[in-house]
């Protein structure tokens, strides 16, 4: 009983502190909008600041709601994108933050960020994380560990970055606030972005976009579809990049956000000068000229001004672009933004090189190059040393020439999102498509909402609720909660064990796979065949890097599946000189329905099928996969016409072990998926006789399951 009420004492008194901590945050919140309100006089100056001083001249808050005050006067400045507002007001009113709060480290850390001290940002973050860990909430937790994957991104730690954004995510979940998931989702885009990993970055924003939907957040919405624009112009993607930047430019007109109309007619302005549509271009940057507000320098107006060049070089307008070009330096160096600066002396640079002053050009490159060391995915800095090597080659030097050209075609081979322009086409194209059927869904949601609320309102009169109800209904619940958690602390414990299983029985399968894909390129490299050797090892890298990212998983989808045994059957037709073919059947509807299946369940029939049927030694060997719905499971048949399973066994196989390996192996996986989804898996193995030839046929039925895109499966 003592037990109980001192467990009940310690929950109010939780509840109090949230409470506590809530009030004062919404407090701030509605005396910020009355110092924005009051900022905004009918000249249309901005006066933010000094409504913001005044606030805290009148003395009538606490420490705890000046910080909370001074902490949204940052993030305004922040969003903005006013970094020069922001360090002054930095300096002058950090002091307000409550000496070593985690509100206090947190803005710390953000200046270092906007500062571009990225080694100091490191060690700030390391700090707050130390803190939240020890005396935070879950939404603090989430923010430095947000924190800590931004200063591991500008480290160029890609592992490390993605593992604290995981983290973030996690945190930011069990917290209470809505914006923590918005927050970590829109820094893990711009990780994946920074790694060049743009699918990833475009998937993760589209879901975003459904969630700013159903959550009606303009704000997210706009800052979405602009930055799923500014991914598919990066892959050249130059329609689907134009119907995003309009739709956030609907967005940002219904809302009045002048700090994302500069960014819009910005991209805009770089999509038609990437189409060479130049009256367009100049026409979009003359529109976003009128959202800048010149007595406040904003990172956004200077990228609108760094278009702005590109379109005065294109059209041969040198001096006027070196003028605008110097003024957009000169504020970069106030800000000391490297990739600012970076991005300026390239332009300046091609300035230089469209009037033929090569030495000049060639100083500016070299200079943009020195400022973009740290931003291996700019294509500005890709683009120095297409540059330089034309300014070498006029200059006779043509080793240098070679040189940069080379590195240049190199950079351009690894910078995957330069050749992925499709994939992200059919990713957008798709989010389309579900957007569509999300809005059906959703008019019909929003009827049946309509027909309960009536129903509400038909029984909101009849009130016979008494206390001894109430008191039986908390007493029964309470019994129930405790019986449901004592269950299901036991079916976790359960899914435990076999979630453990699972997962050794996967990595078994990795090593037994990649042992006999090394006893082929050891045959082939005796052949001593350098050509055919090389074809074949970078067919089994890809192939290697396909299964070693997805073989740690439950189940992956079936067009991945696919893929892996295409890049397989591939490199085993590479081995064997095409002895043999192979066809693989699948409907597109269960494609297209993202039906999931264990990694490689597959692969060791097909493989016993080539090493076991002989396809290597008989004539017009073939292997053919079909996949299909049936008896409402996932049927998959691998069927070949080799010497089948008696004659197959006649003979001695110094690949016996490993085929009994496989088959263990995938019945034990089988056997473990039936006992976690209660399904009835099975596989068949027969012998396949059809007039005058012989072979195999394997049959496997799998529970039928489809991926459902939501953050919980995140």
């Amino acid at each position: 009983m003592n037990r109980f009420l001192f467990i009940l004492l310690l929950i109010m008194s939780t509840v109090d502190n949230l409470y506590s901590q809530k009030s004062t945050k919404f407090l701030a919140d509605e005396i910020f909008l009355e110092i924005q309100r009051k900022s905004i006089n009918p000249e249309g100056k901005s006066t933010l600041y000094s409504e913001y001083l005044k606030t805290l001249k009148s003395k009538k808050h606490n420490s705890e709601t000046r910080a909370e005050l001074t902490s949204r006067l940052f993030t305004f400045y922040q969003r903005q994108g006013l970094y020069s507002n922001f360090n002054k007001a930095f300096g002058k009113h950090k002091n307000e933050l409550i000496k070593n709060s985690i509100l206090s480290q947190l803005w710390k850390v953000k200046a270092l960020e906007i500062g571009g001290k990225y080694i100091r940002m490191l060690e700030a973050s390391k700090t707050l994380l130390e803190s939240s860990e020890n005396n935070g909430s879950n939404t603090d937790k989430s923010d430095a560990y947000r924190m800590m994957a931004l200063s591991k991104m500008y480290s160029n730690q890609k592992d490390s970055a993605l593992y604290y954004s995981n983290m973030a995510l996690n945190f930011a979940k069990r917290s209470d606030s809505k914006e923590a998931v918005a927050l970590t989702f829109r820094d893990l885009s711009n990780i994946y972005a920074h790694f060049d990993m743009i699918g990833k970055s475009t998937s993760t924003l589209l879901k975003l976009n459904t969630e700013a939907q159903r959550l009606k957040d303009d704000d997210l919405l706009c800052w979405t579809n602009l930055k799923i624009a500014e991914r598919t112009f990066t892959v050249n993607s130059f329609g689907e990049s134009r119907t995003y930047y309009r739709k956030s430019l609907n967005i940002a007109d219904k809302n009045n956000f002048r700090v994302y109309k500069v960014q819009i007619y910005t991209g805009l302005a770089e999509v038609s000068l990437a189409e060479d549509q130049l009256n367009q271009a100049i026409g979009n940057i003359t529109k976003g000229y009128k959202f800048i507000n010149e007595k406040e320098e904003s990172i956004y107006g200077l990228k609108l001004k760094l278009v702005h060049s590109k379109y005065l070089i294109e059209e041969g307008y040198f001096s006027e672009a070196m003028a605008l070009l110097d003024e957009v330096l000169e504020s970069y160096n106030e800000m000391d933004s490297k990739e600012g600066k970076g991005n300026t002396y390239h332009l300046i640079g091609r300035t230089h090189f469209k009037s033929k002053k090569w030495a000049d050009a060639k100083q500016s490159f070299i200079t943009s190059k020195r400022f973009l060391l740290n931003y291996p995915q700019s294509i500005y800095r890709i683009m120095n040393y297409k540059f330089l090597g034309q300014v070498n080659a006029k200059q006779k030097g043509f080793e240098k020439a070679y040189e940069n050209i080379k590195t240049y075609q190199k950079l351009i081979d690894d910078h995957s999102s330069l050749s992925s322009s499709k994939a992200i086409n059919e990713l957008t194209q798709m989010y389309s498509r579900e957007l569509r059927e999300y809005r059906i869904k959703e008019q019909e949601r929003v009827i049946n909402d309509q027909v309960k609320e009536k129903e509400l309102l038909a029984l909101k009169g009849q009130k016979q609720m008494s206390t001894i109800v109430l008191i039986s209904i908390i007493l029964i619940s309470t019994i129930i909660i405790v019986l449901f958690y004592l269950r299901q602390l036991k079916i976790n414990q359960t899914n435990k064990e076999v979630e453990m299983s699972q997962t050794l029985l996967r990595t078994q399968m990795n090593p037994h796979f990649i042992f006999n894909a090394m006893s082929v390129i050891q045959s082939s490299l005796y052949e001593n065949n350098p050509a055919k050797s090389s074809k074949f090892l970078v067919s089994f890298s890809r192939l290697i890097r396909l299964i070693l990212e997805n073989s740690p998983k439950e189940f992956i989808t079936l067009e991945t599946e696919i893929e892996i045994l295409e890049k397989y059957l591939k490199t085993q037709k590479l081995r064997f000189e095409n002895r043999f073919d192979y066809q693989i059947n699948v409907p597109e509807t269960l494609v297209f329905k993202k039906v999931l299946i264990p990694p490689m369940i597959t692969q060791p029939f097909v493989e016993n099928a080539i090493e076991h049927g002989q396809l290597n030694t008989i004539e017009n060997g073939q292997i053919t996969i079909n996949i299909v719905e049936k008896e409402e499971m996932l049927y998959v048949e691998v069927s070949d016409n080799g010497v089948g399973i008696t004659e197959s066994t006649k003979k001695k196989n110094p690949l016996s072990e490993h085929k009994s390996m496989a088959m263990d192996i995938t019945n034990q996986r089988v056997s473990i998926l039936n006992k976690k989804y209660k399904s009835k898996a099975r596989i068949a193995i027969s012998n396949l006789t059809e007039e005058k030839h012989s072979g195999t046929r394997v049959e496997i039925f799998l529970p039928l399951l489809t991926e459902n895109l939501n953050f919980d499966s995140e």
